[in-house]
């Protein structure tokens, strides 16, 4: 293996928490679709939710790479049901700051133990990712802007994903 330990322990915890995010993401999605969403719901799913595995894809090729083995530990169950909107989009902008916050992590680790691929490869990942910092923002923003008129926030969701590609079915 051509990394620290510390490095390699912590890829496999970004790399679970690709995964986490994704089943968390596939909640929300079920729950917008469920609550009657369906411009939303389909543009969540498949232009934020279904990031996450090819996330998941990026680092365990890195860590392929350096001749470290990429290990896919459990994962959390969501079975959340989200009232509204607004509560659901907050802690989507929650997790993606999480998110954040461990790619953050990973580039200080590998930054500290002299992994010096892994530390510019997780700054290159970060920014990467960072649009779709700023489209979790927008939308939890936009949510609590449409919160007496949801259906509207449907009708113009796709006007309102400008960071991120927009992908449907």
């Amino acid at each position: 293996m051509k990394m620290s330990e510390n490095t390699y322990n912590q890829l496999n915890d970004l790399l679970q928490k690709s995964f986490d995010f994704n089943a968390f993401a596939d909640n929300c999605a079920y729950n917008i679709d469920y609550t009657r969403y369906p411009n939303i719901g389909n543009i969540y799913h498949h232009s934020f939710a279904h990031i996450f595995p090819q996330l998941a894809d990026v680092i365990s090729e890195i860590m392929i790479k350096l001749n470290a083995r990429p290990v896919r530990k459990p994962l959390n169950g969501y079975m959340e049901q989200y009232a509204d909107l607004v509560t659901l989009f907050n802690e989507n902008n929650k997790k993606t700051e999480e998110y954040r916050d461990a790619i953050r992590q990973t580039i200080d680790i590998a930054d500290l133990e002299g992994d010096y691929e892994i530390r510019i490869a997780m700054e290159n990942f970060l920014l990467e990712f960072l649009p779709f910092v700023k489209q979790s923002d927008i939308w939890y923003n936009k949510a609590i802007q449409y919160s007496s008129a949801p259906q509207q926030f449907d009708v113009h969701f796709e006007e309102l994903t400008t960071f991120i590609p927009v992908i449907k079915d």
